[in-house]
């Protein structure tokens, strides 16, 4: 699926599935892929933040019905995003609201991530990492996303023990060889 933006690059919103233990995609992990690689909060900062904002609120306004169709998906919403309640175009039942590093430190996002919590939607943390500011948000989190390629087995070890030990489910990411996956699907 394109987006048109002002721009001579292309976008594309791509559907990245997620598989459960016996290898049943479950849900779709929803990305906004360009030239420079996908949107992720974080990557470009201020005007560019904005303006790619724009662009994603404007493609899921008019693409709702296509773009989040046939299983629950989880999709990465930048401060910018959460301010403009992006995520409440869509049915809490339908969307995993994902979140990363530069949501956590924002002062005001969290509070928008904590309303969407209350009115029903499941929270998902990207990267996350073995630190305070992470471990006392954790409560705050339904899925923890783990990025078993860029980490340590000590510290995916860790992680996963502790978000087992308080009932959230587990996503391993950079999953890219079979080392990884049968770490991974040993971890459960």
């Amino acid at each position: 699926m394109a987006v048109s933006t002002n721009s001579s690059t292309n976008k594309y919103v791509v559907r990245q599935p997620i598989k459960d233990l016996q290898g049943k995609t479950i849900a779709y992990e929803i990305r906004f892929s360009g030239e420079g690689g996908a949107y992720e909060s974080g990557e470009s900062g201020g005007q560019q933040d904005f303006a790619a904002a724009d662009t994603i609120y404007n493609f899921l306004t008019q693409n709702t019905d296509r773009t989040l169709k046939g299983a629950v998906s989880f999709m990465t919403f930048t401060t910018t995003l959460l301010m403009k309640q992006t995520p409440k175009i869509f049915n809490s039942t339908d969307l995993v609201v994902q979140v990363d590093d530069s949501v956590i430190i924002h002062p005001l996002a969290m509070h928008f991530v904590e309303r969407l919590s209350k009115e029903g939607y499941k929270i998902a943390v990207n990267e996350f990492q073995f630190s305070p500011r992470y471990i006392s948000i954790i409560d705050k989190f339904d899925y923890i996303k783990i990025n078993f390629k860029d980490s340590s087995d000590n510290s995916v070890r860790n992680v996963v023990e502790l978000a087992h030990s308080m009932g959230k489910q587990c996503i391993a990411t950079g999953i890219d060889d079979e080392r990884l996956y049968r770490q991974a699907f040993a971890m459960n």
